[in-house]
């Protein structure tokens, strides 16, 4: 197929982040407010986008890796995409958490850590909670970027034997790990087998293989038994690591993201709002959790816990479009352009 990103991806990303949201209005929500008035519905099953996120990241990340004509071309391309959004999204959680008591508030060195959006490889604590999903990611693309480095080019070979690789390393690390890990809020993990369950990324690398192998056999490069079989391994290894409903939970999803890549065309994942939705899922996730809580806890009372979540959302999709069209859009271009000139002054300097 044509090397291209369909748009069924980013309706699906937007889902993914929907279901993220409604799971933090409907039931993280009650652990932060502690005694709120219980909801009409809840959605646990929402928070299992986060795995949608990392198989659609591995589809879209290597089709970005390949248009890299050199590596720091995937530098830029990941860094003006991700920071500037992310910076106002953590401005936007500061002001609201330093102003309403919900969350604690946090230490000048950990605001500082948290704008490298990687402080969870040091320990350190997430500002927001969701943040902990980006420095996964930003770990994958240090990943790519690497092989990038080492290779050139990431033809079939050298992705194959990259996954499989990583994959086989996640398996061994799941096994080593399941005693101290299984079934265990990773928070409460020892702080041995967290390192190496977070240097491995063992619990995530096998949905990062699935989102790339997946894109070879959308491209007719290899066969759909190869992401099928990383599938497999990503339920294994979150059985091994986490426990039975998150590995039901990743079979569901796994089948979800391979059953739309397989199809030609999904039509329902390019309407125009879910597509819309899709392309601020970026803005909706790192704006979404203080400013959902916010609004929830200041309007329950006057409207009741299921309106104040209505209200919320609201809130919130309003608020990504405009973190969308600042940073996403207007912040992206400025810190291309900025990053370009930069890499340009140093060729010159050569």
């Amino acid at each position: 197929m044509a090397d291209e990103r369909f748009g069924e991806l980013d309706g699906l990303r937007g889902l993914a982040a929907l279901g993220v949201v409604v799971y933090h209005l409907t039931v993280a929500y009650d652990t932060v407010v502690v005694g709120a008035p219980p909801p009409a519905f809840r959605a646990p099953w929402g928070e299992y986008g986060v795995e949608l996120f990392f198989l659609i990241s591995g589809f879209v990340i290597l089709l970005t890796a390949r248009r890299a004509h050199r590596p720091s071309d995937f530098v830029i391309s990941r860094l003006s995409r991700l920071y500037p959004t992310y910076w106002l999204g953590l401005a936007v959680t500061l002001v609201v958490v330093l102003t309403s008591g919900l969350f604690p508030v946090p230490s000048p060195a950990t605001v500082a850590a948290n704008l490298t959006m990687v402080q969870r490889w040091a320990l350190v604590e997430n500002v927001d909670p969701v943040y902990w999903t980006l420095a996964v990611e930003m770990q994958f693309y240090v990943g790519v970027w690497l092989l990038l480095l080492l290779a050139r080019r990431l033809g079939t070979r050298t992705v194959l034997v990259a996954t499989g690789a990583w994959v086989g390393v996640a398996l061994v690390v799941a096994v080593l790990a399941a005693p101290h890990s299984h079934g265990l809020d990773p928070q409460v993990v020892a702080t041995p087998w967290k390192v190496l369950l977070n240097v491995s990324l063992a619990a995530y690398a096998p949905l990062f293989a699935t989102g790339c192998l997946a894109f070879l056999a959308r491209r007719g490069e290899v066969s759909f038994r190869w992401p099928l079989g990383a599938a497999v391994a990503a339920v294994v290894v979150t059985l091994l690591v986490r426990g039975s409903t998150q590995a039901v939970a990743t079979v569901v999803v796994c089948a979800l993201f391979l059953a739309v890549v397989a199809r030609p065309r999904t039509p329902v994942l390019t309407a125009a709002p879910v597509r819309w939705l899709g392309l601020r899922s970026y803005s909706l996730y790192v704006c979404h959790t203080a400013i959902g809580y916010l609004v929830v806890r200041t309007l329950t009372g006057a409207l009741g816990r299921d309106l104040a979540m209505v209200a919320a959302l609201v809130a919130v999709l309003v608020a990504a479009a405009v973190l969308h069209e600042v940073g996403e859009v207007r912040g992206t271009r400025a810190a291309k352009a900025a990053l370009l000139a930069v890499r340009g002054r140093v060729a010159l300097r050569r």
